[in-house]
């Protein structure tokens, strides 16, 4: 049971009783400050992740490709520098990585727990421990942090910009049923958060925060050159569809496809 709020110390009520991995009673515990979420400790985790990726994350493929072509859009409008060096954190099958490479750009993979099938060669551990990474990606990560703090710490030794992705809460919880984000079927998300959380998050760690308020956020040690998110001229919808999608937008980078195949041939013949 939790007394103090993981993320501001503040005292935790329970929120809701919901039944976990279709067999457990787990209680839900809400910070009465940050309106941070998380179960009680899980101690039912090594189950949940007997599969570090679950047979219910059916949109993961859709998802890596929605992302893919988020980060092409940013690097066409400058947010991000094209032949800059990037880290995608807790990046699962190394799918993102992959599609990534195969559109010019410098992603590695960085996973402890899930096996590397698409970007093998291409993790954390085959680049020099010096390197500087432009920019840390963080996709479907943040719920499954059991201490997030101190994991945001970690990230923060890679990269001074983290670009994350979860799903903020809505309003007026009351049961597992209100929102399908807490997925206790898995039992995997055991961390969710509000506004109030992502703005005590960077209070504490001292960053500056940039979100659409929806699903995407940013964690900056220095003050960005300009919001991405922001909506200035046109509606948020045209501008993100005009600015992420448009081919016009867009100065094709030769992929990285064929030199790596080169790169793993020659690793494997050694």
């Amino acid at each position: 049971m939790f007394s103090k709020c993981k993320i501001c110390s503040a005292e935790m009520r329970v929120l809701f009783t919901a039944t976990v991995l279709y067999k457990y009673e787990v209680n839900y515990f809400q910070c009465i400050t940050c309106k941070f979420i998380q179960p009680e400790k899980p101690y039912l985790i090594s189950e949940a992740y007997s599969k570090a990726i679950t047979s219910l994350d059916i949109g993961l493929i859709s998802r890596n490709q929605t992302y893919s072509e988020l980060l092409e859009g940013y690097f066409s409008n400058k947010f991000l520098p094209s032949n800059g060096v990037y880290l995608d954190y807790g990046g699962g099958y190394g799918m993102f990585v992959r599609m990534m490479r195969d559109k010019g750009f410098k992603f590695f993979r960085q996973d402890i727990y899930c096996e590397n099938l698409f970007a093998e060669h291409f993790d954390l551990s085959d680049i020099e421990e010096t390197t500087y990474f432009n920019l840390l990606t963080a996709f479907e990560v943040f719920e499954h942090l059991e201490d997030p703090l101190n994991e945001i710490r970690k990230m923060l030794s890679y990269s001074n910009c983290i670009l994350f992705s979860t799903l903020l809460q809505p309003e007026n919880i009351t049961n597992v049923d209100s929102w399908w984000y807490f997925v206790p079927e898995t039992g995997q998300h055991i961390a969710l958060y509000h506004m109030e959380t992502l703005i005590t998050i960077a209070k504490k760690l001292n960053l500056n925060l940039y979100t659409n308020n929806q699903n995407l956020h940013i964690l900056s040690k220095e003050p960005l050159a300009f919001n991405p998110f922001e909506e200035k001229k046109k509606t948020l919808k045209e501008k993100f569809y005009h600015l992420l999608f448009s081919e016009s937008n867009l100065q094709k980078k030769e992929s990285l496809l064929q030199k790596d195949f080169e790169l793993i041939k020659n690793k494997l013949g050694k």
